[in-house]
């Protein structure tokens, strides 16, 4: 432990003992913020993540009104976390632990979406693949056009490096969960943008899209390697244009266009969150629950089965 870590702990603990153990949550959070940007204007950011770290702990234990703590310190948190440098080690540990208060205190798998913006971002510029490939999450969660932008980037650079059949899984990354979150307009524009990127691309010899309805259309052969990343195009465009038009009237389409395919979305683990967008748009359900193995041979032997009965 050096000097400078010493000294930040003593400092934390007359503190705690002065402003936390006496419920004084306000001054307590405001010193916790004005001390961190102080520390943060000087670059130590060690020390200014820890007392980040330590107003979290606050925020929790004050247990705020959410609308209260949206009012008066969600901007702090979110502009501490903008400080801090893209490529500072300290990121990653951070955006886990804010991710989880964020999750709790918002009632919310998406959290804030100002906070998860900024952590997204940040993850993104980091230049770490491991923390580039994190910020999908964030960035996904907060649901901006510029979060749009930089995850359409990354999903399109990230395909240009895989194989040429799997531009249609890149496709669902983004579509899919749009959907699920209920944002129509942003699954919409994910799949023109990347169709739109692929078209440009040294790829696009290998793919022929004609227009249909506003629906980029690749059409099906059998002979050709990329049949199921062509039918994933396609299906994900359809997709959109049937939750476009969602209500119950129209499930027997959702329905008809789910089967046409659920051979190709169960051989790539699409089945069931495509099924948990029907329940959400439509009420119905296209994937059969699993039956209870044990149940029914139990009840086959306890002559739950045709006419058999215990003697």
């Amino acid at each position: 432990m050096d000097a400078a870590t010493g000294k930040l702990q003593k400092s934390l603990a007359r503190f705690k003992e002065r402003h936390v153990n006496s419920k004084k949550y306000d001054s307590a959070v405001e010193l916790l913020y004005q001390s961190s940007k102080i520390l943060m204007e000087f670059g130590k950011f060690d020390e200014a993540c820890d007392l980040v770290l330590y107003m979290i702990e606050i925020f929790e234990q004050e247990d705020k009104p959410l609308d209260e703590f949206k009012k008066t310190d969600l901007s702090k948190l979110v502009e501490l976390v903008n400080v801090i440098p893209d490529q500072d080690a300290n990121l990653s540990n951070l955006a886990k632990e804010i991710s989880k208060f964020s999750t709790k205190k918002s009632g919310s798998e998406a959290g804030f979406p100002a906070l998860s913006f900024v952590i997204g971002s940040k993850l993104y510029y980091s230049g770490s693949v491991d923390l580039i490939n994190a910020s999908e999450h964030y960035l996904l969660a907060s649901g901006n056009a510029e979060s749009l932008e930089l995850l359409v980037d990354l999903e399109f650079g990230a395909y240009l490096l895989d194989e040429v059949d799997t531009f249609g899984l890149y496709l669902a990354r983004l579509v899919i969960p749009y959907l699920i979150s209920g944002n129509l307009d942003f699954a919409s524009q994910s799949a023109s943008k990347l169709i739109a990127k692929l078209e440009t691309s040294p790829r696009s010899a290998s793919f022929a899209f004609e227009t249909v309805k506003n629906v980029k259309v690749l059409e099906l052969k059998p002979s050709n390697d990329l049949q199921d990343c062509y039918g994933l195009v396609n299906f994900l465009q359809l997709l959109v244009e049937v939750c476009e038009r969602s209500s119950a009237e129209n499930a027997s389409n959702f329905k008809l266009l789910v089967n046409r395919y659920m051979q190709m979305l169960e051989r790539h683990g699409l089945a069931a969150k495509v099924n948990t967008i029907g329940e959400s748009y439509f009420g119905v359900s296209v994937v059969q629950k699993s039956s209870n193995m044990l149940q029914e041979m139990m009840s086959g032997l306890l002559g739950g089965g045709g006419n058999r009965s215990i003697q």
